[in-house]
């Protein structure tokens, strides 16, 4: 669990950068069917609608705490790696939503492609780990005679 924690915060950090570059520049989240967001509201709503680089600010805080908890604790319960698979998921799909996520694969941008791509490629490791947790190798049971026990 401790290679999710891992993951999970270099996720974190990138996360954390697209926020401070988003904030920066103005970046709103850009999704369809959804409301444009004016650069003023980005400052207020980055807590419930996110930026178009990061989750929302509350996803951030509690993928810290996860990350730091399996880091950590020598036996993390499974919770939390339950709740980084859920949250690299929901960011798995949420990033190829956003349009500069899809504009940074058609025309690479040294500084932003490596948030979007780096980003969703982490964000989907934490998705496949979070959730393999405790679904590894069945013990099969013993039967009677059996010498490999």
């Amino acid at each position: 669990m401790r290679i999710l924690g891992l993951v999970s915060f270099v996720q974190l950090l990138l996360g954390v950068a697209g926020l401070k570059k988003s904030l920066r520049e103005g970046r709103v989240a850009d999704v369809p069917f959804a409301e444009k967001r004016s650069k003023k509201e980005l400052q207020q709503r980055h807590w419930t609608d996110g930026t178009a680089l990061s989750a929302p600010t509350p996803m951030l805080i509690l993928q810290g705490i996860a990350s730091i908890v399996l880091i950590v604790h020598p036996r993390p319960p499974k919770f939390f790696a339950r709740l980084l698979g859920v949250l690299g998921a929901v960011m798995a799909i949420g990033y190829p939503v956003e349009k500069v996520w899809r504009d940074s694969l058609v025309e690479p941008d040294r500084k932003l492609t490596p948030l979007t791509f780096g980003g969703f490629l982490l964000a989907l490791k934490m998705a496949i780990l979070g959730w393999s947790v405790g679904r590894g190798r069945r013990s099969r049971a013993v039967e009677p005679g059996d010498t490999d026990a």
